[in-house]
């Protein structure tokens, strides 16, 4: 059991979550890939950074070899991107009147949709937009996030989004989603808005 932990305790360091379609997931792992649903259509997996910019996919079989649980690895993972990210920052763009922010993650390491899980940004862009927060994640390197206060906004970025997800090589969702302060869930506009 102790070579089992030590295998786990050297590749925790580079242990980092990515956000993959679930037609990807099942493509690319033949369902041996971990993975959990964060929300409808939107699915975490794991990777191993290797040498030579190369990712493994972390498998229910490394689970059994290190005697850890899907848990351990996703919080592992979760506190790395938080150390990978920090000092890192956000482009904020905003209309020529103000009042329109919208941020990206555009940082192409890879991670970028997977930001989604760090909380504390989602609280942060969620005071900083007017309406509700509403995401979007349509492939790896991108993580956009509006308010739904400005309708016509709100359709650009549902429509690029849906486009970014359909050409990408790294497909993540074509859904918009929104974030309660506890959970991320499916965006869908409130009756009467």
């Amino acid at each position: 059991m102790k070579l089992m932990e030590q295998e786990f305790a050297d590749i925790r360091g580079r242990l980092y979550p990515l956000m993959m379609d679930p037609v990807q997931i099942q493509a690319k792992g033949g369902g041996q890939m971990v993975n959990g649903q964060i929300a409808e259509g939107l699915y975490v997996i794991y990777g191993i950074e290797e040498p030579g910019d190369k990712i493994r996919y972390v498998t229910y079989q490394d689970l059994r070899d290190w005697g850890v649980s899907h848990t351990t690895v996703h919080i592992t993972a979760v506190q790395n991107l938080k150390r990978l990210t920090e000092g890192k920052r956000v482009t904020k763009l905003d209309s020529a009147e103000g009042g329109r922010p919208m941020f990206i993650w555009a940082l192409a390491d890879g991670y970028d949709a997977a930001r989604i899980l760090l909380t504390e940004w989602l609280q942060d862009f969620a005071e900083a937009v007017p309406g509700r927060l509403v995401l979007g994640v349509p492939h790896r390197n991108w993580l956009v996030a509006v308010g739904d206060a400005d309708e016509e906004l709100l359709k650009v970025v549902a429509r690029r989004v849906a486009h970014e997800h359909r050409h990408a090589g790294f497909p993540v969702s074509p859904y918009l989603y929104t974030f309660d302060g506890e959970r991320i869930v499916r965006y869908v506009r409130r009756q009467g808005e």
